[in-house]
């Protein structure tokens, strides 16, 4: 199947294009397409980033430097999905703990599904959830995860939808 992919560059305090471009996915109830967070970094901010050689990705017991976030819509019917939300970060293993502790909380009913060291973490989220409060979680999380990000940064939203 081929995707589409539209990129939105968007303020970390107006998310609305990217909560729309979520609710599309989200009406389509086929649970396909994805969007990919992660944040635009300057030239300094890009060049604090931990290096990592390639060998490093394969045997290291840890995701990437830089973190990225990701949300897929649910999947309605007779074998339901709900919407799930990844965050693949470098930190180690225990990332909810980390952010819990800058308080960055797992809202309720959002359900942990994997919290790993190299595969990142991994929630399932109610049905009834509020994307824009998604979004929110997104970015606080990747800037909890990733010192290199500034609370003036602009961020990158990468929507994958199926091409008609």
């Amino acid at each position: 199947m081929a995707f589409q992919v539209t990129e939105i560059v968007f303020d970390r305090d107006d998310a609305a294009e990217v909560v729309a471009a979520m609710q599309n996915l989200h009406e389509r109830g086929d649970g396909l397409g994805w969007v990919n967070l992660q944040p635009c970094l300057s030239a300094d901010q890009f060049g604090r980033v931990p290096e990592r050689s390639g060998l490093a990705g394969w045997f290291s017991g840890r995701g990437p430097a830089l973190p990225l976030a990701t949300w897929t819509p649910p999947t309605v019917g007779a074998r339901p999905v709900p919407a799930q939300l990844g965050l693949a970060h470098g930190t180690g293993s225990n990332g909810l703990d980390r952010l819990e502790t800058q308080g960055v909380t797992r809202p309720s009913g959002w359900v942990k599904r994997q919290d790993h060291a190299k595969h990142g973490i991994v929630m399932a989220l109610p049905d009834n959830v509020d994307l824009l409060d998604v979004v929110g979680w997104m970015v606080a999380a990747v800037t909890g995860l990733c010192q290199v990000v500034e609370p003036g940064s602009l961020w990158q939203a990468m929507v994958h939808q199926p091409a008609n």
